[in-house]
């Protein structure tokens, strides 16, 4: 596949996806939406990947929404629609997934594969909206996050409104989106917006070192589950949730990864999953 704003990579079972504007700090363009997008479903259809990374080139994560493009709509020169809503791209794998699913940034929660945000730098704004849909953030303790939408004339978007208060609470939440400030990566650990703050020549190797515990030791089957699960159990009640948990559980007590685990368990070895 050939990429011009992003970089695709595949190695010992973990995909890597990178932002690779650097000079303008991977500041996103439908373009790069697009190519993300056609990266990663790529990685999920790929029996042979296990978990997906996502990171930005050089010192930024990603600088939210290219400017230019916003100076072209604040001046009238371009739509709004235009400056972020992506080129068309092959979406009939979401066909089979749930309509909240299938947004312009939601769909990675239809993906079977974890998703892991390295992140690097900056992270603001379209930056950090986008990786509230992914399953783990890895923060460099010198990166900075935030939604700073309201210091630009505009109010949060994508459905972070929806997707943050699950992260970090109501008025954590709340905060964020009034104020826009920027909170420095040790605050973010805090209030649960990322998972670990490591130092910055480490927050590839976290990543993958996490990738690998996944794809390693853990049920690929077990893993999309849960994941399917999680997401789908956000738009349910308890009752529901208990339900199809019970009904995934007796299934998967049936499949060749259950039987795999047990018997790797037994002779003290690495399990060789199947996936099935």
């Amino acid at each position: 596949m050939d990429f011009r704003e992003i970089i695709y990579e595949k190695q010992d079972q973990i995909a890597t996806v990178t932002m690779n504007r650097p000079e303008r700090l991977n500041a996103f363009t439908p373009v790069m939406g697009a190519e993300m997008k056609t990266a990663m479903a790529d990685a999920d259809r790929d029996p042979n990947i296990r978990a997906i990374i996502v990171t930005g080139a050089g010192r930024g994560y990603c600088a939210g929404a290219e400017m230019g493009n916003l100076s072209s709509v604040a001046s009238g020169g371009t739509r709004a629609t235009d400056a972020v809503t992506m080129p068309s791209t092959d979406n009939r794998w979401l066909d089979e997934h749930r309509a909240d699913y299938r947004g312009q940034f939601s769909w990675p929660l239809a993906l079977s594969k974890p998703v892991i945000a390295a992140i690097n730098g900056a992270c603001v704004g379209l930056g950090l909206t986008q990786s509230l849909y992914y399953d783990i953030r890895i923060a460099s303790e010198k990166a900075r996050l935030g939604l700073i939408f309201p210091q630009r004339g505009l109010a949060i978007e994508h459905g972070s409104s929806w997707m943050l208060p699950k992260i970090v609470g109501l008025t954590r939440a709340m905060e964020m989106a009034l104020t826009g400030r920027l909170l420095e990566a040790q605050e973010a650990l805090e209030i649960g917006l990322v998972t670990r703050v490591v130092a910055p020549d480490l927050v590839i190797p976290t990543a993958r070192q996490i990738a690998t515990d996944i794809a390693t030791k853990c049920s690929p089957l077990g893993v999309a589950q849960a994941r399917r699960l999680v997401y789908r159990h956000l738009f349910t009640d308890l009752a529901t949730a208990i339900k199809e948990d019970d009904e995934t559980m007796v299934r998967m007590l049936g499949s060749e990864d259950f039987k795999e685990g047990v018997k790797a368990f037994m002779e003290k070895r690495a399990p060789r999953w199947p996936g099935r």
